[in-house]
Parts: C-alpha cells; structure tokens; sequence
C-alpha cells in the first residue's frame, strides 16, 4: 500500500489525458501573489525572483509564474509529466529548468529559492516519510527568511472520507473520487493553530486563509498557509 511507482503512474496517465487542454492558475495562487488582504503579510516576489513549483502538474500555476517574470523551477514526480508539461512550457514560450523530485527529496542545492510554490502537494507523503520530512527539505532549498506559499488539506475534507488515521498523524486515503491517491498517505489538519505548531519546526511569520468549497457535493476544504523560513 503506499507504492510511490503506483502514484508515480497514476498522476502520469491523469496529466497525459489533459496535456492538450487548455489551464488555468489555481485562484488561491493569483490572490496570493497579486492581490493585497489584511492577514497576508510577507515580501512578495518581484520580476527575477527564484521559485520553485512543487508538483506542477499540468503547469498551470507555472504558466503564471512565468507570466509574472520570475525565475522559475519545478519538480515532479515522474519524467514522463516533465516531458508532457515541459512541451506545453515550450510552445508558450517558457522553458523553466524541470526536474524529478519528491517532496522529501528535491533536487537542488541548498539555499536555491526565495520562494517554493507548493499547491495542494506538501501534505502528499512518501511511505517512510512524514510530513515533517516534507517540510525540512522545502526549508534547505529556500534562502534565508525565503517564503512557502501552501495549500495545507484540512482532515473534514473530501478526500478523507473513510481514510485510516496512521501514526504519524497522516491517514492512508481509502476513497478518492479520481483514483489516484487510494492507499496513499496524506496529512490533513484541524486548525491554523494546529498547523502553527507543526510547521514552526521550519517556519514562522505565518499568514493563513481557509476554504470551504461545495463543488456541487464534493466538499473541497483547504487551509491556506504562507510562511518564512526560520
């Protein structure tokens, strides 16, 4: 259960059946990055800032960052979506330096990035890893007081419906909608305060938002997280 080669195909074949399609960024991403509120505080990126895409997908956010003409990078967890998205990248235009990766193992040296970009991803957790493992490599790739903007999963939400709780504190997935992540661990919490604690292992200066989406009876509920390196 848990078999990272399994999701690795899974996300593979999902990315391939859109690669033709068009996308869009993810409303939270732009809000952050562009819009001003007033429990959102911290430096926001500039034309030439470095960022890191965490799990980019289709590209949809990383279409925007290039947009925004910063200097951008993301991982992936197979060749086979590098090569699919990169395409898409290419003949917008934009050939961002893509890589394989993990959460818990990303390729780049240390102090890389003013900024990571990880959307609906950091809680996703290889088996032997915990989210904290996640969360410790995002703080060595990001630059003194470089920041995470982040999608954190909150546990009353769809996706952990009938999911086992483990010991970590994540819960084994047991009825995803898309049949991608059944028997994979994600980590969800409860509470902003709750997510406070657990992330300031690596990060302070913490900004939050929340969701509670209806998407037609799919009850999508995500906390919004930005923070800075410690």
């Amino acid at each position: 259960m848990g078999n990272t080669a399994e999701i690795d195909e899974k996300y593979t074949e999902f990315y391939a059946a859109r690669k033709h399609a068009k996308v869009y960024p993810t409303e939270f991403v732009v809000r952050t990055l562009l819009a001003d509120y007033p429990d959102l505080n911290y430096p926001k990126p500039q034309a030439g800032s470095s960022i890191l895409d965490i799990a980019f997908g289709d590209g949809r956010n990383t279409v925007f960052l290039c947009d925004l003409g910063l200097k951008v990078s993301g991982i992936e967890i197979s060749g086979g979506i590098i090569e699919q998205t990169g395409e898409r990248l290419k003949s917008l235009g934009y050939e961002p330096d893509l890589r394989v990766g993990r959460n818990s193992n990303i390729p780049f040296e240390d102090e890389t990035f003013d900024y990571i970009l990880a959307c609906h991803c950091c809680y996703y957790c290889d088996e032997g890893d915990t989210l904290l493992d996640n969360l410790n490599e995002y703080q060595r790739v990001l630059k003194p007081g470089g920041a995470l903007i982040t999608s954190v999963a909150d546990k009353t939400s769809y996706i952990f419906q009938n999911a086992e709780e483990v010991e970590d504190g994540s819960m084994r997935i047991a009825g995803d909608p898309y049949g991608n992540r059944n028997g994979y661990r994600l980590h969800g919490f409860s509470s902003q305060n709750d997510i406070e604690e657990y992330f300031s292992n690596y990060f302070e200066n913490f900004s939050f938002g929340h969701a509670n989406n209806d998407y037609y009876g799919r009850n999508e509920k995500l906390f919004w997280v930005v923070c800075q390196k410690k």
